[in-house]
């Protein structure tokens, strides 16, 4: 056999390792948000369980509004919220204004809770633009946070890691308008320490949501 032949092999035998790698990791990804999915259903029927939907494998390094840097593992003692937003995503604002603030005012003085705004478009929002948000809200930045990193890097995180829903740019000058240049997840996750408990889609009943963080607050607390 010739050396060009066992390098067609070998980079056949590859290719298909790699297409099963991809096929198994999309199925595992498939899986995980249809459990999610089902969540959902349970929260709208008004059921409290606090079973682990997904637990976070790696962390990512971030960067809060102040510029400082910030890892999510610092979070692994806390229940927290987290959100996809960017500064100028007006359906963003509206949900941080309603449901996002509602819940936190209710849990703010709670010293285990805790808010992270994960940014979509990092490169247009600078720590002004995040400072801005974070002053109009008048939300504590000890524990409201408003985060970002590499753009890709941390896409790729919030959807493989997080499991939340693909972000697409908007081409309709209309519906960019409307609705902000980026598409992206509006639910709201619950997370107690690395482990994520629920993935509240917008518009969620906020009594269910209530009920819901104090009752992971009360479990994480007697752990």
């Amino acid at each position: 056999m010739t050396d060009s032949a066992k390098i067609k092999i070998i980079y056949s035998i590859v290719a298909v390792v790699s297409l099963l790698i991809l096929g198994l990791s999309w199925f595992l990804t498939t899986l995980k948000k249809e459990q999610l999915s089902e969540r959902e259903s349970i929260i709208d029927q008004g059921k409290i369980e606090l079973e682990e939907l997904n637990t976070l494998s790696s962390f990512i390094e971030l960067e809060r509004q102040d510029g400082t840097p910030f890892s999510i593992e610092e979070l692994n003692d806390k229940v927290w919220l987290a959100v996809q937003f960017y500064a100028e995503c007006p359906m963003c604002a509206q949900r941080n204004a309603s449901e996002l603030l509602t819940l936190y005012r209710e849990f703010q003085n709670n010293p285990d809770f805790r808010v992270v705004c994960l940014s979509v478009d990092p490169e247009s929002d600078d720590q002004e633009k995040l400072q801005e948000v974070r002053d109009l809200l008048e939300v504590d930045p000890k524990n409201w946070f408003f985060v970002k990193a590499q753009r890709e890097k941390l896409w790729q995180y919030m959807r493989n890691e997080m499991l939340f829903a693909d972000i697409r740019e908007r081409k309709e000058p209309a519906e960019i308008a409307a609705k902000g240049k980026w598409a992206h997840d509006l639910g709201i996750q619950l997370y107690r320490g690395n482990v994520l408990l629920a993935h509240w889609r917008d518009g969620s009943n906020l009594e269910i949501l209530s009920r819901e963080i104090t009752a992971s607050l009360s479990s994480f607390n007697k752990e």
